[in-house]
Formats: C-alpha cells, sequence, structure tokens
C-alpha cells in the first residue's frame, strides 16, 4: 500500500500545480481540469483507503452529474472519475440498454465487448435480474465473457431511469482476484442511486 499511498501523494503535488488548475467555462459553470493519476490495477486499497476513494468519487461524480441533462455524458463522467481514482480499477465502463441487447458506452480501458446479450456474462446476468453481481474470480463465472483475458475479478451494478428500469450496467473489471468486496458494491450503488436520473 506504500505504492498507493506515493501515488496519491504525487497526484496532491500535481494538483497544486498552476497549469492544471487550469478551469473552463462551460455555460455559466465553470469546472476544474481534472488529470487523474496513472492507475495501478494490481494494487488494491484496503477498506479504509477504499472509503476514502469512493467519498472523494462521490464529491467529483455529483459535481459533475448536476444539471446535466445528457445521460452518456453523466455516464462518461462517472468513469472517467472513478477509472482515475480507484487504482484497482482495471476497465471501467457502462454498457447502455439498446434493442435488445447491451451496447458499449462511454468506458476506460483495453477495448471491450462490442454488445453482450440478455443474460449473458456477468453484464448480461446484472441487467437480467436487477441485481448486482459482485464476482471474485471471473473464471468460475459460469458463461463469463472473456473481453480482455486478464481481467481476474468484476462487479457490475444495474443503473436505472427515473421509473426503475434498467438502462444501463457500470462494468468494473480488476486484474487481481478478489479485488472487488461489498464495499466496491455498496459504493457503486450509492453512486449510481444519485447519478442524475430525474
Amino acid at each position: 500500500m506504500a505504492e498507493f499511498a506515493r501515488n496519491q501523494k504525487n497526484f496532491a503535488r500535481l494538483v497544486q500545480n498552476p497549469v492544471f488548475d487550469l478551469m473552463i467555462r462551460l455555460g455559466r459553470r465553470r469546472r476544474r481540469v481534472y488529470f487523474p493519476p496513472v492507475n495501478n490495477p494490481t494494487s488494491v486499497p484496503t477498506t479504509a483507503e477504499k472509503r476514502v476513494l469512493y467519498t472523494q468519487a462521490r464529491q467529483r461524480i455529483a459535481a459533475l452529474v448536476a444539471d446535466e441533462p445528457d445521460r452518456i455524458a453523466r455516464m462518461a463522467g462517472i468513469v472517467a472519475v472513478l477509472h482515475g481514482l480507484l487504482p484497482h480499477f482495471f476497465w471501467t465502463g457502462f454498457y447502455r440498454v439498446s434493442g435488445g441487447g447491451l451496447v458499449i458506452g462511454p468506458y476506460q480501458g483495453t477495448p471491450g465487448c462490442g454488445r453482450i446479450g440478455w443474460g449473458r456474462g456477468v453484464c448480461g446476468t446484472a441487467w437480467a435480474t436487477g441485481q448486482s453481481q459482485l464476482v471474485a474470480d471471473v473464471h468460475a463465472f459460469p458463461g463469463h465473457i472473456a473481453c480482455d483475458a486478464r481481467s481476474a475479478s468484476e462487479v457490475v451494478v444495474p443503473a436505472r431511469d427515473a421509473q426503475g428500469r434498467v438502462v444501463a450496467v457500470l462494468d468494473v473489471d480488476g486484474l487481481v482476484a478478489g479485488a472487488f468486496d461489498e464495499v466496491d458494491r455498496e459504493e457503486l450503488e450509492g453512486i449510481l442511486k444519485d447519478w442524475g436520473e430525474v
């Protein structure tokens, strides 16, 4: 975890650098440009470290999704914050419900699967059941779809619209078996509960 602490300290120095303190005017709002640290997806933070990181992520995401009517823009912002802030996230992205299947949406990481069918793999199962899927070892999951063979663990959380329908799933992969736990599931569900759907 010393490497994790060192990365956080280096990131804090970067943010204080005036070059990185650029402001962009978007309509009447001003936003700070966010340059995330480079992930080390084999470094899994402790439970306490995860709570701190998710608190920071929720604050940043709340600012990004506030007053943003476009769902895909909100998805992109959520993915950018999570992938940049959580060091154990190897692949982070949304699959959107479209035309009877899941279609890849905003994501960060290696190329993902373009389409996933109803009930197929971890993402399709989360969509079909409407329940989050926490998988410590993806190779033991029946019907797992290996978009990247290096993925070892996964957490998938359904995203719902204002009427309660699943409109997408948030998929996060890790390189380490058991990288995700109930803290990740709970925090991601909390983020998607307040993701700006009205």
